[in-house]
């Protein structure tokens, strides 16, 4: 009885670990992810409500919420500098 209970604990711990060994890549998160709701003008546009880095990191979290896609922190970081370097320009 405990053979397959093992066999399929193994499965899943082999099957997920290539998913953690992926390094995330911000660029290609955002467009597949967060183009759908917006395009680049957001972050280019005269008006726009994030004004520092902080808040951008912010942004990020709630678009993560929104979403629903549960990033870890070291992916909120990533993107938040993606966007950073792409469009923001705020010092670090």
């Amino acid at each position: 009885m405990r053979l397959p209970l093992l066999f399929a604990t193994l499965t899943l711990i082999f099957s997920t670990a290539g998913l953690a060994g992926e390094e995330f890549q911000a660029g290609k998160f955002h467009q597949q992810n967060c183009t759908g709701c917006h395009d680049s003008n957001i972050y280019t546009r005269k008006k726009r409500r994030i004004d520092s880095l902080p808040r951008l990191a912010s942004q990020v979290r709630m678009c993560d919420a929104n979403l629903g896609k549960k990033l870890f922190e070291t992916e909120i970081q990533s993107l938040t500098d993606y966007l950073n370097e792409n469009y923001y320009h705020f010092d670090k």
